[in-house]
């Protein structure tokens, strides 16, 4: 697979003021349903970076009752900064350990500290030019997933939290213009090395049609071509509930079940709410596997759904 240096800078990079480099890491704790992120991005042509990490369990679904927010919207780049080499004012940091490999992942602010190690188990899967028809992202696009495990520590308020979960992380560069965005959901699942999928799939509440991602098994990693995603329990925020049956371009298939819990109104974005939560995933007799799970819609039908019209 060629790709792009992903650990640096988009090489073509535009002068639009809308260029867009940004990078995410999910990280768990399975046993208390905790989810989190540790998401930001850079707007270069701005001299901006925005971002921060988010901890939530099912205590609290908004930016400010949940268990720990700090998402930054205004702060200057760091003087020298690197995609994965940097520290923010806002007390985050990020170390490159090894290129397309491992990452160290940092925080320390607000009686809040993380201290996380990210390291692939997978080959990065480019997930081509699907933004450009969904989210209003344009120019030199590059959008890659790619599966790891995460391990760590995170304390705050005097407990200490242990992290070792898989996790799913992206890096993209490009323009990128909000408002445009389509009713969907991005969401993704990691049993082991040998099996794990992401898919974006693009449609209204009931069912969703695959707009693309990747299905790994047996080890094997293979663009999806197909499949559809049908809601059979609707909550509040979210998708309760769904089955997802997906095909890749090998003609393997793999059909599962999936619920969700521990949400958050993810605000970063004021054009496009996401919902962002935990996933718990089963297939062929496999169960209690973690997944994550970012449905987004337009900003005027969610707040339609939310006063229950």
């Amino acid at each position: 697979m060629t790709l792009p240096n992903i650990d640096q800078f988009g090489e073509k990079r535009t002068d639009s003021p809308y260029w867009n480099e940004s990078c995410w890491f999910a990280f768990s704790v399975p046993e208390r349903k905790i989810h989190g992120f540790f998401y930001y991005f850079f707007r270069p042509n701005m001299n901006l970076l925005v971002g921060g990490p988010a901890m939530w369990d099912d205590s609290g679904a908004n930016s400010y009752d949940c268990l720990f927010y700090d998402w930054q919207h205004i702060q200057a780049m760091p003087e020298g900064a690197e995609k994965f080499n940097f520290r923010a004012e806002n007390g985050m940091a990020v170390e490159l350990l090894e290129p397309w490999k491992q990452y160290r992942l940092l925080y320390d602010r607000h009686d809040f500290k993380l201290d996380l190690v990210w390291t692939a188990i997978s080959e990065p899967h480019d997930f081509g030019g699907l933004e450009e028809t969904t989210s209003g992202a344009t120019g030199h696009r590059m959008h890659l997933e790619q599966c790891g495990r995460v391990t760590g520590t995170i304390r705050y308020k005097g407990e200490e939290f242990a992290v070792d979960s898989y996790s799913l992380r992206d890096t993209s560069f490009g323009e990128r213009h909000f408002g445009q965005v389509m009713r969907g959901s991005y969401f993704s699942g990691i049993a082991s090395p040998d099996l794990a999928f992401h898919t974006l799939t693009i449609g209204g509440d009931g069912e969703q049609k695959v707009a693309g991602g990747f299905l790994i098994k047996d080890g094997v990693m293979a663009s999806l071509v197909g499949g559809s995603r049908r809601v059979t329990e609707e909550g509040k925020y979210t998708p309760a509930a769904f089955a997802f049956d997906m095909e890749d371009k090998l003609g393997r298939t793999l059909s599962l079940t999936a619920r969700s819990s521990s949400h958050l109104i993810f605000p970063g974005y004021p054009d496009v709410p996401t919902v962002w939560s935990y996933l718990d995933w089963e297939t062929e007799g496999q169960t209690g596997l973690l997944g994550d799970l970012q449905e987004f819609y337009p900003a005027a039908d969610f707040r339609l759904r939310l006063r229950g019209q």
